[in-house]
């Protein structure tokens, strides 16, 4: 038997002896690399298109068996434009061999951006397209790596592939964009890999974008935010120009994010379309920033709204040829500029007078709209060849994880002042409100004290009245005063506006009617009279009124300044009408006579009765009002409040009987 501690020594000396044996993994960086191989170096060279081979439509120029030793080399990181083709545009071929060991994994090309359109061959046949080529003419810029097939199975004998491209660089493009590849890092090599390597420079490529994706989004939202305002204040045109700048710059940020990553729309398409977008931001801007300030637009404005609409078009003159692109990008320029210098003038000279809006935004206006035309300047005398990187100002703010655009933060920044004015707007607008509702309630208490609620009683007369206005404080207004002898003297009258101002002149009118009672019970003097006071005192509006005199025995005596005749037994009074109050000095008021029988019942209203409307625009009209005015005025006010109120409605009855009370 063993004991326990042999056992343990044995159990040991075997673990010792297998640890001697094993040993750590070994990675062997020479035979276990990536099958990948930089294309970078010289290619042939040769302008033109190529023939076709006999009997074939293949191009002889992609054929394996093609001699091009007579080509030029050129190098595949520069543009042929710099390597003794300038200004050249058309069709050109490159070609290449690739040597495929023994054994090797499929393998692919991956070519970088290439900013024309071109195809490719693999020993003469065709492997992809990225581009169109003529009779469809209009260019597309690329900004991807693209992924093309080499060999498609493993061979046990090494072998030389041949690769071809044809370019075709569109005539609008050969002043400031060199034909053919003209930057580096194209591969071949192992498919897997440089599919990996693809999706890799493709999520760099989209990260780059991601604040112009970003901020696109936010403008949207917002802009769509700021039209719902505009919506239900339609009076507050800023918020229509404030969605109209962010709903253009998001549409402006979109489309570069769709050409930037699915390479639509086509670069002179994009252009009109970036053109336009930009002109419509900057038209926007310039009616924003008129109506914050209060400036209205004169012939000035007008001239440089008219060039900015121009400019999108000049944007594009280079498409049929008609200039270069530098020129073309200079007159787009030119024609937007005096529209931003309006903007910035209206801006400086407002926020030198104190204008706070002003303040407010003319160092963000001033930053955004300056960065957008130094930009576009440097890429001008960029494709002009005068600077070598037209992309000069372009640079990116390291705000991790992503970089941020130098020209997206200033949109971002013009988009926080434009939201800082719009809080501010809003918090004015609440204050004005609530000093707007305090004279409301004032004015409410004014017209309490003013329009009776009880009616005085008047032995012979039988008095009710109704009044509904529309708002808060309306314009309407009666008065009865009892005169001796048993006779009743009565005003009723329509303001022209609501509010305090209405209530003001309400109160002036009713004052002045119970004073001058006290001196005239004649309806034409005392018209006369109101008439006079209300002539400095109108600002602008009228006041119609009618006075009635009623004596004991059921004589009336009517004067009328433009009010509603009365009714009596279903029909107008027969009147003679004078001008509204506070129209003309020289205005006269006759006075007509009538005769009430007992039970007759006078009717008085404003023309909020005979001016409801319902849900079809048709008017309660007179003659409803007529059919209905030997009701009770409780009966005629409901009517028309129900047929649609639009207007106060004031309804006045007096009914001639002897013996009979005044009822409210």
């Amino acid at each position: 038997m063993f004991s326990g501690s042999i056992l343990r020594r044995l159990a040991a000396l075997v673990l010792l002896a297998c640890s001697a044996r094993l040993s750590a993994q070994v990675f062997d960086l020479d035979r276990e690399r990536e099958s990948v191989v930089s294309l970078d170096g010289q290619w042939r060279f040769h302008t033109g298109d190529s023939p076709l081979t006999d009997g074939s439509k293949q191009p002889l120029w992609a054929s394996a068996d093609f001699d091009d030793s007579g080509w030029e080399l050129l190098n595949s990181n520069t543009p042929w434009s710099d390597q003794g083709h300038p200004r050249m545009s058309g069709y050109a071929w490159y070609r290449f061999k690739v040597a495929i060991p023994a054994n090797e994994k499929p393998a692919s090309l991956l070519f970088a951006p290439i900013e024309t359109s071109y195809a490719v061959y693999v020993d003469g046949r065709i492997a992809g397209v990225c581009g169109d080529f003529p009779p469809r003419t209009i260019p597309s810029a690329q900004f991807s790596f693209h992924l093309f097939p080499l060999t498609s199975a493993t061979a046990n004998t090494p072998r030389t592939i041949q690769v071809a491209l044809r370019v075709w660089h569109s005539p609008m493009w050969a002043d400031y964009v060199g034909g053919g590849p003209n930057r580096g890092g194209h591969l071949a090599g192992d498919r897997k890999y440089l599919t990996s390597e693809q999706m890799q420079v493709q999520l760099a490529r989209n990260t780059m974008v991601v604040d112009a994706y970003s901020y696109s989004i936010t403008s949207a939202l917002v802009g769509l935010a700021i039209f719902c305002l505009f919506l239900f204040h339609p009076a507050e045109r800023e918020f229509l120009w404030f969605s109209v700048i962010l709903l253009a710059q998001s549409a402006d940020n979109a489309f570069l994010v769709a050409q930037q990553i699915f390479f639509w729309p086509p670069a002179p398409i994009y252009d009109l379309l970036d053109g336009l977008l930009v002109a419509i931001s900057i038209c926007a801007t310039l009616f924003f920033v008129s109506k914050v300030v209060y400036l209205r637009q004169g012939k000035i404005g007008l001239a440089v709204l008219a060039l900015a609409a121009f400019s999108p078009f000049a944007a594009v003159f280079y498409w049929p040829g008609w200039l270069s692109a530098p020129v073309s990008g200079s007159i787009q320029i030119i024609c937007l500029l005096p529209s931003v210098m309006w903007i910035l003038v209206v801006l400086v000279t407002r926020a030198w007078q104190g204008d706070a809006n002003a303040r407010l935004l003319l160092l963000p206006a001033g930053l955004d709209l300056g960065f957008y035309f130094a930009d576009n300047v440097a890429i001008v005398i960029g494709q002009a060849g005068w600077i070598s990187n037209p992309r000069l100002l372009e640079v990116s703010l390291a705000i991790p994880p992503f970089n941020v655009q130098i020209g997206i933060l200033l949109h971002m920044i013009f988009l926080l002042a434009l939201l800082v004015f719009l809080i501010r707007r809003f918090a004015l607008a609440r204050r004005r409100e609530q000093q707007m509702g305090s004279e409301l309630e004032a004015a409410r208490v004014v017209q309490q004290v003013l329009i009776p609620t009880e009616m005085p009683a008047v032995p012979g007369f039988a008095m009710a009245s109704v009044y509904r206005p529309a708002s808060q404080v309306g314009g309407d207004f009666f008065q009865i005063i009892p005169l001796p002898e048993g006779a009743v003297l009565v005003a009723i009258g329509d303001v022209s506006g609501k509010g305090m101002p209405a209530a003001m002149t309400v109160s002036l009118l009713v004052g002045t009617f119970r004073t001058l009672a006290h001196y005239t019970q004649s309806p034409g003097e005392i018209l006369s009279a109101m008439n006079q006071r209300m002539l400095a005192r109108s600002h602008g509006g009228f006041t119609t009124c009618l006075v009635f005199r009623c004596d004991a025995d059921g004589k009336l005596t009517v004067a009328n300044a433009g009010h509603i005749a009365p009714y009596v037994a279903g029909s107008e009074l027969a009147l003679e009408n004078g001008l509204p109050l506070g129209l003309a000095a020289e205005s006269a008021y006759a006075e007509s006579t009538f005769q009430l029988a007992p039970g007759e019942q006078l009717t008085l209203l404003t023309d909020g009765v005979v001016e409801a409307r319902d849900k079809a625009g048709t008017l309660f009209g007179f003659e409803r009002s007529a059919a209905l005015s030997n009701q009770s005025a409780e009966a005629i006010a409901s009517a028309a409040q129900a047929f649609g109120q639009d207007d106060d409605i004031t309804v006045l009855t007096l009914s001639y009987d002897e013996g009979v009370t005044a009822s409210i």
